[in-house]
């Protein structure tokens, strides 16, 4: 498990303090579990609660970087530097995440960074007839699927 213990400062140009969820102008402020600090204890608690629910779980090795994002000199350096205690993991699970939405609920899935984008495909300027233009056309569909698993790939 991944995660970070910075923190963030409250006081003049912060709308909330940090520990409080709050509804202001009908968007959420607040943290969530994952983030500023709070990473450590999710992992820790998230292995206890396996292990009292009497759940089985593989070896857990917990990473927890002092850097905010963008700075992980130290991050790669302990990596590297214990790279034999760590092994090779089968999964990796990124306690840090963002939203870019205030309208939405976001969750993430990346360990650093986010892509977003707007895809738009055009096959023809004007309806036409399936009689006049049947199996010529591409179909809109296809072509974005073909592209975005390309991008997967």
């Amino acid at each position: 498990m991944y995660g970070h213990l910075d923190k963030q400062p409250f006081g003049e140009g912060w709308n909330t303090d940090p520990c409080d969820p709050v509804i202001k102008d009908g968007k959420l402020y607040g943290r969530g579990s994952v983030d500023d600090g709070y990473a450590f204890f999710t992992a820790i608690l998230s292995i206890k609660a396996c292990q009292e629910l009497n759940l089985s779980h593989p070896r857990v090795v917990i990473t927890i970087e002092g850097s905010e994002e963008g700075e992980i000199d130290d991050l790669q350096y302990y990596l590297a530097k214990f790279k034999s205690e760590l092994g090779s993991p089968n999964l990796v699970i990124c306690l840090d995440a963002g939203g870019d939405y205030t309208d939405t609920m976001c969750i993430t899935t990346t360990l650093r960074g986010c892509l977003n984008f707007d895809i738009k495909v055009t096959v023809a300027n004007d309806n036409m007839h399936s009689g006049m233009a049947g199996g010529m056309c591409p179909q809109p569909f296809q072509i974005i699927t073909s592209l975005l698993s390309r991008l997967q790939n």
